[in-house]
């Protein structure tokens, strides 16, 4: 993944820094505290700081935002020879308006010129989730016992 700043469908897209680590946070609480919740009982801020600080230091994190205002985040690495969508989260007021699609395409995009797939696994309370993903070609590659884990092959 490069460094550079990149636009997609009116997003503009760029790599997160130390800087935005704090933003990040508040993101995820503001997007996942319901999920975490519906999954795994009270958000717990401490347990949530701990669980969220790798996965920020070990993924490539790119701030996505449209107008100059930062609506989400996403976090990628490698899995298997395929590119791994971490994360993908937006703001609860830009929910349900493109944003994540978009992201989504970029990222199945990205992988595609890279010659491989993307890989990702979405928590079994998060239907929603599962059907975009679905619906944007994603197909089973997998489950456990919180998780269905989906891929979609490169140039597909």
């Amino acid at each position: 993944m490069t460094n550079s700043a990149a636009t997609t469908s009116v997003l503009q897209v760029r790599l997160a820094t130390e800087e935005d680590h704090q933003w990040l946070f508040e993101l995820h609480e503001q997007a996942h505290s319901e999920l975490v919740e519906r999954a795994y009982g009270p958000w717990n801020q401490d347990q949530q700081r701990a669980f969220f600080a790798p996965v920020v230091s070990d993924h490539e994190v790119f701030i996505f935002h449209d107008g100059g205002r930062q609506v989400g985040a996403v976090y990628l690495g490698e899995r298997d020879g395929d590119v791994w969508l971490e994360l993908v989260e937006v703001l609860p007021e830009f929910q349900r308006r493109g944003y994540g699609t978009r992201v989504l395409r970029w990222v199945v995009a990205r992988a595609s010129e890279q010659g491989t797939g993307t890989l990702l696994q979405v928590h079994r309370v998060n239907e929603d989730a599962r059907r975009l993903y679905v619906s944007e070609g994603f197909s089973p590659a997998g489950e456990n016992e919180t998780h269905h884990v989906l891929r979609k092959a490169a140039g597909s």
